[in-house]
């Protein structure tokens, strides 16, 4: 899309309200199997105690509500520009206020998939920036001081590390595995064929500082035919997803996200939502699974015991934690975004 044609588009996205009722990637104990029984949807008997952090005064009265357990999330609708034609992404992140995703390729005369952002304030989006061509609408990361995604081999040479602080996007270094953040760190957690690395960006380019894992297929028989799936890193803890094959008789496999320490050590796992599984999160207090009907699965953090499940009028497909329990949420369905206070 040129410039002017943007322009006018942005300008009229500006003036559009999103007005809907309805709502992969977004971080245990020990190992052994996964916790929180079969989804039949009721919190195990004696939850723990949570201290949750207190909830920041708003404004704006809810779209909707629902309960998990005991506990009420609030859904806010986050208004201002229509992204219907727009947003077409596998991976949500955040750098301070601006909410950045991956778009259609019919959106732009080139054809290309590009990442773009918005800024978020009090439940309104707004000015909306096309950063240019991106490639996998599955990666894109970031340690809290810059966002790195991959490049468009179309527009550049093949695979490369694309690097955004705040300015401009800038094409550095070869693209390397599926990288995580680490927003306590300059570091990347990324994984590369079977391997977990702990690695680093030295002037545009990956430099590997250390292996946490060799071979994950080796862990256990769990992970034999596994193909792991980076989420997060939360709370000094790297949170990986991936999915258990079904059994004789079962119609689902068992997507598991799984908590490791910084050596590479399993912590716990938390077992989703099996009948058409989306995104997860981690946020202060809690793990959320999400499914394509709809479906909000919420477990503890700490102690991985399930709190409870429901089941919303939105199809949740990627989720981000803001801040604290606020997960910003993408409905692939109404190709809107929404802010959760869990």
């Amino acid at each position: 899309m040129q410039k002017g044609t943007l322009a006018k588009r942005i300008a009229a996205g500006l003036l559009t309200g999103l007005v809907s009722a309805a709502l992969v990637t977004g971080c245990g104990g020990g190992g052994g199997k996964p916790s929180g029984g079969s989804g039949s949807g009721a919190a195990q008997n004696n939850p723990p105690k949570i201290e949750t952090p207190a909830r920041a005064p708003v404004s704006t009265p809810p779209t909707m509500t629902f309960k998990f357990g005991e506990t009420e999330a609030k859904v806010y609708e986050l208004t201002g520009v229509d992204l219907k034609n727009i947003i077409r992404t596998n991976r949500i992140v955040m750098l301070g206020d601006d909410i950045f995703f991956h778009t259609d390729t019919k959106h732009y005369e080139d054809q290309l998939q590009h990442v773009n952002k918005v800024t978020l304030k009090n439940e309104t989006i707004s000015n909306l920036v096309d950063l240019g061509p991106s490639g996998d609408i599955h990666e894109m990361t970031t340690n809290g001081k810059i966002v790195v995604w991959q490049s468009n081999r179309k527009a550049t040479e093949k695979d490369k590390l694309v690097i955004y602080d705040g300015k401009e996007p800038q094409v550095a270094g070869k693209w390397s595995g599926s990288p995580e953040g680490d927003p306590d760190s300059d570091k990347f957690f990324v994984l590369w064929g079977h391997e977990l690395r702990e690695q680093h960006l030295e002037n545009g380019e990956w430099k590997i500082d250390k292996k946490l894992i060799e071979d994950y297929q080796k862990l256990g028989s769990d992970f034999e035919r596994a193909a792991f799936k980076s989420v997060c890193v939360s709370k000094g803890e790297i949170y990986i997803r991936y999915f258990i094959p079904k059994k004789d008789g079962e119609k689902n496999d068992t997507p598991v996200l799984v908590a490791f320490d910084k050596t590479g050590k399993e912590l716990r796992r938390y077992e989703g939502v099996k009948d058409l599984p989306r995104g997860w999160a981690v946020t202060e207090n809690y793990v959320i699974h999400t499914g394509s009907q709809g479906i909000f699965r919420v477990y503890d953090r700490k102690s991985a015991k399930l709190l409870g499940e429901t089941k919303i009028e939105m199809r949740p497909f990627v989720l981000w934690t803001k801040t604290g329990n606020d997960v910003i949420v993408y409905d692939d369905r109404a190709k809107k975004l929404y802010r959760i206070d869990f």
